[in-house]
């Protein structure tokens, strides 16, 4: 067996009796923090990745997708410079939009898939500097509004 089909196997006998679904969630995790992760990896700067905001990105989340642990696709749907917004693709429900969920991911918490709720939202960006845009915004909106014209969510605006 080769080098790295050793390695490999080093590390999937760590997923032992996990659930796939959340297998997969945890190897997108790995996989954005190795995207923000400096040659060579140390677990000192994993570490900092992990506990730390990290505010100068060009992207959140590079991928644009992931899993939810119902077996969702979560596809990108937009961004701005501190927010990107996703869209569950529930396969059996219509594309109504009483049926419509989101979910987001903001350079405060990269590695948290959360769900686009009021209260999520404002958690997230408290004592941020957006806070205040955030809480006028939604005095105003609903967190899920749109553009009548362009179809993009109002909060990618902020």
């Amino acid at each position: 067996m080769s080098k790295e089909y050793s390695t490999m196997l080093k590390v999937l006998k760590h997923f032992s009796g996990l659930n796939k679904l959340d297998a997969f969630d945890l190897l997108h995790k790995m996989e954005v923090t190795l995207f923000y992760a400096s040659s060579p990896i140390n677990t000192k700067n994993l570490k900092q990745i992990i506990l730390s905001d990290i505010e100068k990105v060009d992207w959140i989340d590079p991928f644009h997708f992931t899993f939810l642990p119902n077996g969702n696709l979560c596809e990108f749907t937009g961004s701005n410079n501190w927010l990107q917004v996703y869209k569950e693709k529930n396969r059996f429900l219509p594309n109504w939009g009483m049926f419509r969920v989101y979910y987001f991911k903001t350079v405060y918490a990269p590695l948290e898939l959360r769900k686009l709720t009021r209260k999520n939202l404002l958690g997230v960006v408290r004592g941020k500097d957006k806070e205040n845009k955030v809480q006028e915004f939604l005095r105003q909106h609903r967190i899920t509004a749109n553009n009548s014209m362009t179809n993009r969510l109002l909060v990618l605006d902020l």
